[in-house]
């Protein structure tokens, strides 16, 4: 009987490892530069940028999915040019969101 119950607790503890593990969403980090820009001042940058491409988002929809007017997605075009418009450039060693900001980017 005792063997049994420690058989049903390590399927259970190995069940809920895979459950958050399916949960966990990996956003790709994307680095940004700007010839002189302070990591504040990129902050500050990427956070208008953010709320712009928010706010200037329309709904569309792409194989059934609703993308637009969402808070937990952006719009990747008007992202970046908005953080092109800043001065900023993609650059593999330059600034990242700062841990818990990131925001995926969508179609």
């Amino acid at each position: 009987m005792k063997v049994m119950c420690n058989l049903f607790e390590r399927m259970g503890v190995l069940l809920s490892l895979l459950v958050l593990a399916g949960c966990a969403d990996d956003v790709p980090v994307v680095k940004w530069s700007r010839p002189g820009a302070t990591y504040e001042q990129f902050v500050a940058d990427r956070a208008a940028c953010v709320a712009q491409t928010r706010q200037s988002s329309k709904p569309y929809f792409i194989g059934g999915v609703h993308y637009g007017n969402r808070t937990d997605m952006l719009n990747t075009d008007l992202f970046l040019k908005c953080m092109s418009r800043h001065g900023y450039a993609r650059d593999p060693k330059g600034y990242a969101a700062p841990p818990g900001d990131e925001v995926p980017l969508g179609p």
